[in-house]
């Protein structure tokens, strides 16, 4: 009976609290409503340790690159975060290279990233490109993607509990709640977010749009001459292909932006010109 009371009282939580957005209303691609019961410090304080304890056995290992050219991009990536979330912009971001041949990327909630050199050495990945990939990951924590897979995963725990308990029409509320009202992991594919919003991302801080369909052919290309020689390819054909056409179908209104960025680009490199020349004469 004890069991009981604790699984309503639970359900009742993810019924009332658990619903709502990590990004600004009106984020492009990502505008859904989540389900988040995972409490936020948290989490963030697990993600911290497992951060720190992968860089250490990094470090152990001499695996770990130090890349000004991965911290140029983030510096750059990072200011225009506080359109999406308040305060990110502010956040501790950190990015590190892997000695590792696999062409992947790793985030951790918070802004902590990893970015194989497999991926941007043996891609040979423009500034642009990889401007996608960092922005990628940045999308994930801007969503709290993990957070979001974590605490569905524990509402589908709860509703089969609920249900061995005897509480079948609870159980069946946890699960709408989890599969209509937040669009659940299960029903929408948060790599394609992330991939929209670091689209929106890389654009405002002034990189090439056209550059992340660029990675995704790069990365095609060198999974399927992988998988020649045995290597199991970590995305299918097609779903790479439902990845491009979504990116795609972004692209014509993300023009506008991407233009206005260059823009403001070259006026501010020309004011910066103008007062070097000028402190010159002194």
């Amino acid at each position: 009976m004890k069991n009981v009371s604790i699984l309503i009282m639970l359900l009742n939580f993810i019924l009332f609290t658990g619903c709502m957005s990590t990004t600004n209303l009106g984020t492009v691609g990502a505008d859904r409503k989540q389900l988040l019961i995972i409490p936020q410090k948290s989490w963030t304080a697990n993600a911290d340790k497992s951060y720190k304890r992968f860089i250490n056995q990094a470090k152990h290992k001499q695996v770990l690159v130090i890349d000004r050219k991965l911290d140029h991009v983030l510096d750059n990536l990072k200011i225009e975060t506080e359109v999406y979330r308040n305060g990110a912009s502010h956040w501790d971001w950190e990015v590190n290279g892997n000695l590792n041949g696999s062409l992947d990327a790793r985030g951790f909630p918070g802004g902590k990233i990893i970015v194989n050199t497999g991926l941007y050495w043996g891609l040979k990945l423009t500034e642009d490109e990889l401007a996608f990939v960092i922005a990628h990951e940045m999308a994930h924590a801007l969503r709290d993607h993990q957070r979001e897979k974590m605490s569905t995963m524990l509402v589908s725990q709860v509703a089969v509990m609920s249900t061995t308990a005897g509480l079948g029409t609870l159980a069946s509320v946890a699960s709408s709640v989890a599969s209509q009202a937040s669009f659940t992991p299960k029903m929408w594919n948060l790599e394609s977010e992330a991939d929209v919003l670091a689209l929106d991302i890389m654009v405002r801080a002034g990189y090439n749009p056209e550059s992340a369909i660029h990675f995704w052919n790069k990365f095609q290309q060198e999974s399927l001459r992988r998988e020649k020689f045995g290597v199991k390819p970590m995305m299918s054909h097609e779903i790479y292909l439902k990845r491009i056409h979504h990116l795609q179908s972004y692209l014509p209104a993300l023009h506008k932006t991407y233009e206005n960025a260059q823009v403001l680009k070259s006026e501010d490199a020309s004011f910066v010109t103008q007062n070097l020349r000028y402190d010159s004469l002194f």
